[in-house]
């Protein structure tokens, strides 16, 4: 499966594509009850759990389900390495309820540390359970972000060094506040690797089940943090709009 052109046009623009059913609900039953007999054993991490998050029953919900050819479609043929594990994300209940926080983006985690680093292409996003209403610690995402960073970043030639030094990246009006992510089981939404993100607060009485991927192009590790003002550099499924945006 491909991503259509109405779906490519609205991941040029806003970031992200919503797939609905993008998983058969039978994977994403299994996926739920491995996390389940897993919790039974082991305490859950968020993240990576070894013996869990490297199974098929969590890999293939990527690797082997449609998703995999969307993804590829705007990437390039042969240009995507499939991820060798998927991060199970449980957001469980709040003890009190919060509002919704700010967002973040995926650069390696240690900024905080003055450490910063872009090794994925796009962020998928996979419901293994119902998620239908706001507020039941639903994945979050700011629409058009992807732009208006790759925009603040190719302002400050030093951007890398610049968010080290403050160890954060820089505060700038985002075009569209945030969207939940509400959903069945077996939805998914595809994010472009510079979208603003964060969880959110979970009021309801369920853990929020969710399995997160990040596949990378080839040459991400080369393109590395100079993808971050040039967000278009590994995405050959998107060159014609590309320079339809160029010629304006």
């Amino acid at each position: 499966m491909q991503m259509t052109k109405a779906q490519k046009q609205q991941f040029f623009e806003e970031g992200y594509v919503l797939v609905r059913g993008a998983v058969p609900k039978l994977m994403a039953d299994q996926a739920r009850k491995a996390i389940n007999r897993h919790m039974r054993y082991r305490v859950m991490q968020q993240g990576r759990n070894p013996g869990l998050s490297n199974e098929p029953v969590i890999t293939d919900l990527f690797n082997k389900s449609p998703l995999w050819g969307l993804c590829e479609s705007v990437v390039g043929k042969g240009q995507l390495i499939p991820p060798q594990g998927g991060n199970v994300k449980l957001n469980f209940p709040d003890a009190e309820e919060r509002p919704l926080t700010r967002g973040h983006l995926d650069l390696g985690g240690k900024l905080k540390d003055g450490l910063l680093s872009r090794g994925m292409t796009l962020l998928v996003v996979i419901l293994v359970h119902d998620v239908p209403r706001p507020f039941m610690g639903n994945f979050c995402f700011w629409p058009g972000s992807h732009r208006a960073y790759e925009a603040a970043f190719q302002k400050d030639p030093n951007y890398v060094e610049t968010a080290k030094a403050n160890r954060r990246i820089p505060d700038i009006d985002l075009p569209h506040g945030p969207i939940q992510f509400m959903g069945e089981a077996g939805d998914a939404v595809i994010c472009h690797h510079q979208m603003y993100h964060n969880g959110g607060p979970n009021h309801s009485p369920d853990i929020r089940y969710a399995v997160i991927f990040r596949p990378r192009h080839v040459k991400s590790r080369e393109n590395s943090t100079d993808a971050m003002a040039d967000i278009w550099r590994e995405f050959e499924g998107l060159t014609d709009l590309k320079e339809e945006a160029m010629a304006v």
